[in-house]
């Protein structure tokens, strides 16, 4: 392959990176602006993102010392925002709840921007364009939470679920049976 066709691949795809790095900083800024500050972060594949980091650096160290295509500022480039980019995306499972809102994965609304909402277990399952999605919330902050959803979102409450779930009723239920 020519040498000046190979340095245009390598500047376009570091100029690329960039850009996906530049975005990635502005969604994040966006989702935390959203959510506000963070009551409960939870990174499920904590782990094998940390592997895919490890393995992705390990593959630019190998590439940079074996081949030297790190040598020009173009390679180097790429060898650094590769990793950062993986690094600094969020994961699809992540979940934020905060004291503005909910995030899970790339997704972020305040509470007043939930479509529909309900509290089950040990989450708070919400809606995003037709499709639910959930963020860890502990079962004991549901009471003071429920009270600011219905103050932000009122009405919006699913029926599907635990809507209108009365303890006392369900507790006298069991005991006649």
């Amino acid at each position: 392959m020519d040498r000046g066709v190979l340095t245009l691949i390598l500047r376009g795809s570091a100029v690329l990176l960039a850009l996906a790095l530049l975005a990635v900083f502005f969604w994040r800024a966006r989702n935390r602006a959203r959510v506000g500050p963070v009551k409960l972060r939870v990174h499920p594949r904590r782990v094998v993102r940390s592997l895919l980091l490890c393995l992705a650096v390990l593959a630019a160290a190998t590439l940079f010392f074996w081949t030297r295509p790190g040598t020009s500022p173009e390679g180097l480039a790429i060898l650094v925002l590769a990793p950062a980019l993986l690094a600094l995306s969020p994961g699809f499972q992540d979940s934020l709840w905060g004291a503005a809102g909910v995030q899970r994965g790339w997704h972020a609304r305040r509470y007043g921007e939930l479509e529909e909402w309900r509290l089950i277990g040990e989450h708070l399952r919400w809606k995003l364009r037709g499709q639910w999605l959930a963020t860890h919330v502990p079962a004991s902050e549901h009471a003071g939470l429920r009270t600011m959803l219905e103050a932000a979102a009122p009405g919006r409450e699913s029926s599907h679920g635990n809507a209108g779930f009365d303890p006392q009723r369900a507790a006298a239920a069991k005991s006649k049976s």
